[in-house]
């Protein structure tokens, strides 16, 4: 195959894995909170889509931003948009090959993301108003506290493997056959990741970001409702590759005459796993993290799996 036509089918693979992320981060999310109220007995539909509805009605009110802080308030979502969409293009989903896979850091894109819940919480620093203020306040401690878990579960893939993309870790994933030992740890690291995405927003209860954002309407709070939702599934997804990279098609460089097929399977597997981890997510919202101190137990849990990776890593190392 010539070198054009990889590169078309390079972009052609990173527009339906950003049209794939960007169309189910709202129904993932939708999904989450649903799974959470069947636990807790509250029967309904799912309304997967009311999520959605509910973007595409805060973008039709006026717009409307507190006085104080007024630039950063325009600029912050919008910002973090963009930051989150750079992000879910450096973290594949279905298929590796897309344009600009050598560029897939692992660290860069797990400071997009992180960075860009970062961001989101300036509207309610900058709003000048208390309540607004306490909430972004607690957000952000609550992020600070798993800065050490996430430092730890990002360290975990650059000793287990040679490349620090994450397309060249799930090709090396796929090749080792866990023949090193390194299978394990790299699920506690992916299981580190989804718990870092596992906040309040995540698993369906917004009420602080809500609060934060009392004083924001119209475009500019439509774009933070989609952002914070774009950002839980880039995390579910980033875990889902170290926990299954069996699921991700690494396309043929000869052009096989079933590659779309062969891609359809990889979004059915994708969504499968997808669904998964969310439920999981449910789950661990519902039965571990019911309780007011969610960010220490989403801390501590997370850090646990990052060092219980790096002793799984080691140790393997020195028997294996």
């Amino acid at each position: 195959m010539g070198a054009l036509a990889v590169g078309m089918q390079g972009l052609l693979l990173s527009g339906m894995h950003l049209a794939l992320m960007v169309l189910m981060a709202p129904v993932c999310a939708r999904f989450i909170q649903w799974c959470r109220q069947r636990m807790t007995g509250v029967a309904g539909p799912p309304a997967l889509l009311s999520r959605w509805r509910m973007i595409a009605r805060a973008w039709s009110c006026p717009g409307m931003r507190a006085a104080s802080g007024a630039r950063v308030t325009a600029l912050a979502p919008w910002g973090a948009l963009v930051m989150a969409l750079v992000a879910v293009l450096l973290v594949p989903s279905f298929s590796l090959g897309m344009a600009g896979e050598e560029g897939s850091d692992l660290l860069t894109g797990v400071v997009l993301l992180f960075g860009a819940g970062g961001v989101l919480c300036l509207v309610g620093l900058a709003s000048g108003q208390g309540r607004e203020g306490r909430m972004a306040a607690m957000l952000l401690v609550g992020m600070m506290l798993l800065v050490p878990a996430l430092v730890v579960a990002v360290a975990v893939p650059e000793m287990a493997t040679p490349g620090s993309t994450v397309a060249g870790l799930v090709r090396f994933m796929r090749m080792a056959q866990d023949s090193a030992g390194i299978r394990g740890p790299l699920a506690l690291a992916g299981g580190a990741f989804i718990l870092v995405g596992v906040d309040r927003v995540a698993a369906g209860s917004g009420r602080a970001f809500d609060g934060m954002t009392d004083n924001l309407a119209g475009p500019d709070r439509a774009v933070m409702l989609f952002v914070r939702d774009l950002v839980a599934l880039a995390w579910i997804t980033l875990g889902g590759d170290l926990l299954w990279p069996d699921a991700i098609v690494i396309p043929d460089a000869a052009g096989s005459p079933h590659l779309f097929v062969a891609m359809l399977v990889a979004i059915a597997l994708w969504g499968a796993r997808t669904l998964g981890l969310c439920g999981v997510v449910a789950c661990l919202r519902t039965f571990v993290m019911a309780s007011g101190q969610v960010a220490r137990l989403r801390a501590g849990l997370a850090l646990l799996c990052g060092c219980l990776a790096i002793v799984l890593l080691f140790a393997g190392r020195e028997f294996g």
